[in-house]
C-alpha cells in the first residue's frame, strides 16, 4: 500500500471559520418562499383555468358559425346568394375573432395586475416585518 499524504498548504487553519446558518431563519425563510410559490401558482392555475373556459367557448361557437356555413350554403340557389353567404360569415368571422382577442387580452391583463398587486403588498408585508425585527 501506498502512503497518502496531506497537504497541510491547502487546508484551511486559519482562524476564519464560515459561520453556522441559523436553521430556524432558514427554514422559516424556505416555507415562506414555499407559501407565496404555491399563492402563485394557484392564481396562475385560476388564470390558466378562465382562458381556457373561455376560447373553448368561443371555438365551440365558432364551429357552430362553420356549421351553419354548410347549411346556409346548401339553400343557395345562385351565385350571388353563394357570394353573401361567404361575405357575410368572414365578416361575422373577422368581428368574432376580434372580439375574442379583446376578451382574452382582458383576461390576461387583469391577471398580471393582479399578481404585481399581490406582489407590491407581499414585498410591503416582508419590509415591514424586517423593520418591526430591526426594532
Amino acid at each position: 500500500m501506498t502512503a497518502t499524504s496531506t497537504n497541510n498548504s491547502t487546508l484551511n487553519t486559519s482562524a476564519e471559520a464560515i459561520p453556522f446558518p441559523d436553521l430556524a431563519k432558514v427554514g422559516e425563510l424556505n416555507g415562506n418562499m414555499l407559501t407565496e410559490t404555491a399563492k402563485f401558482n394557484a392564481q396562475i392555475g385560476a388564470v390558466f383555468q378562465n382562458l381556457g373556459k373561455e376560447w373553448s367557448e368561443f371555438i365551440g361557437m365558432r364551429l357552430h358559425e362553420d356549421m351553419q356555413l354548410v347549411q346556409t350554403i346548401h339553400g343557395c340557389r345562385s351565385l350571388p346568394d353563394l357570394q353573401q353567404a361567404y361575405a357575410q360569415f368572414w365578416q361575422n368571422a373577422f368581428t368574432q375573432y376580434g372580439e375574442e382577442t379583446q376578451r382574452i387580452l382582458r383576461i390576461t391583463q387583469g391577471a398580471v395586475e393582479e399578481t404585481a398587486h399581490a406582489a407590491r403588498e407581499r414585498v410591503e408585508d416582508m419590509s415591514s416585518a424586517a423593520k418591526a425585527r430591526a426594532a
